[in-house]
Order: structure tokens, then C-alpha cells, then sequence
């Protein structure tokens, strides 16, 4: 394990082990979104294994089942603690405990195209302290965001997060860098994120992808998504 200050620290929330993406539940059934929430982590945390500024990868949870997929990836696991519910809280929860860290990265387990690419480019992009690099998914949330130091701002993450971390930043003195990506806009939340994820060409094996792309699911994820093709590069 990386000693304080050396390096980024990575922290990846999961939200519901088993059963999780409940806005699926419309064409996957609780043992494929389970599946589909696994195999994301799994790309996820191996993408940002590889890069080398990054010394340490935690997976954050309140589920037993995250703390078991943890352990299969190799990776470290907080645990949520109780009276704390919500995303925000327990990434509050997790710049207390990774206060002495270099630099705080929190990355959402639903990003299965990110590549170490990505993630050597959003860190390559941080500024000097007191700073923060945001990475907007398509809808104006935030799906990478990068903290230097831990505490440089509280997250606030849901629906057009990115401004309001931008603007918090902002109030706070730091210096912002905003990364607008492809594969960091898209998290998977919508039968329509289902088929534009099987669609894509990533250029690289993805389990999330192979998965998507098996007769198991790819007839719920035509039905879904209204039949439509979509075949854009990232």
C-alpha cells in the first residue's frame, strides 16, 4: 500500500449489490443487472489499476456483496458507516478517511469504456493545489472528479453536478479544469446507454461490452432501446 501523500488515491462508490440499476429493471432481470454491475466495476478498477499515478484504488460501499467483489479485484474497501446514507455523505465519509492522500479521484463504478488513456489524461490535466478537474457525463452530471487536495471542495454529485462542483471550486479559490470526453460521458443508466454501450467500437476487450453483446442480453436491450442502432466510434 502507497504511503500517505504518494500518489492518487481512487475511490469508487457502488450503490446496490445485489439488485443495483433499478432503471433497468424495465428489460434486465435482478441476476443480469448484477452481472452488468459487476462486470463494470471489474473494467473499471482494472482501467485504473493500470495507471501509473495512481497508487491506490478503494471501493466504497455499504453492501457485503461490493466488499466480496472488492476483494476479487484486489483492491481496498471502505465501509459506509451507518447513519450516513446517500452518495454524497459517504464520499464525505471518504475525504475524512483519505484526508492525507495526494489528490482525491472519485470515479462512479458505471464507466466501462474509460481506458487507462482516459484516466492518464484527467490526471495529467490537474492543477497546481488548491485545484479540481471535473469530467461532465452527457446529461451535465459528473462522472470523474479529481480533488487536490481531498477536502478542496464537498461533492455534490447528481443531476448537473458538474456545475455545481465547478461553481464550489470556484467559491473555494481553486483552480478548475473541465475534461469533456466520450467515454467519460457515458455511465450506464438507461436501456438506450445499454445499446449505445454494445455498439460501440472501444478498440480494446471489455467485459461489460462481451457481456452486453451476449444472446443473453441482447435481445432485452434491442427491446429496450426501441430497436435502434447506434454505431458511433469512441
Amino acid at each position: 500500500m502507497a504511503a500517505p501523500g504518494a500518489g492518487v488515491t481512487v475511490v469508487v462508490p457502488v450503490r446496490g449489490l445485489p439488485a443495483g440499476k433499478s432503471r433497468l429493471a424495465a428489460v434486465l432481470q435482478p441476476a443480469q443487472r448484477n452481472q452488468l454491475v459487476r462486470a463494470m466495476l471489474g473494467d473499471v478498477v482494472r482501467v485504473l489499476r493500470s495507471a501509473p499515478a495512481v497508487a491506490r484504488v478503494i471501493v466504497l460501499s455499504r453492501d457485503a456483496a461490493a466488499a466480496q467483489e472488492a476483494e476479487r479485484l484486489e483492491v481496498d474497501f471502505l465501509q459506509e458507516p451507518p447513519g450516513a446514507p446517500g452518495l454524497n455523505r459517504a464520499l464525505a465519509f471518504a475525504q475524512t478517511q483519505l484526508a492525507e492522500s495526494e489528490a482525491l479521484l472519485l470515479v462512479p463504478a458505471d464507466l466501462p469504456l474509460i481506458t487507462r488513456t482516459d484516466v492518464e489524461t484527467l490526471l495529467a490535466a490537474s492543477p497546481a493545489p488548491p485545484g479540481m478537474v471535473v469530467a461532465p457525463s452527457r446529461d451535465g452530471g459528473t462522472n470523474g472528479l479529481l480533488l487536490r487536495p481531498p477536502a478542496v471542495i464537498t461533492p455534490a454529485f447528481g443531476a448537473d453536478s458538474a456545475a455545481r462542483h465547478i461553481a464550489a471550486a470556484e467559491e473555494a479559490g481553486a483552480a478548475v479544469v473541465r475534461v469533456e470526453d466520450a467515454r467519460w460521458a457515458l455511465d450506464i443508466d438507461s436501456p438506450e446507454d445499454l445499446a449505445l454501450a454494445a455498439s460501440l467500437d472501444v478498440g480494446q476487450e471489455k467485459e461489460t461490452v462481451w457481456y452486453l453483446r451476449s444472446p443473453e442480453l441482447t435481445a432485452a436491450i434491442r427491446t429496450g432501446s426501441g430497436g435502434s442502432k447506434l454505431h458511433p466510434r469512441v
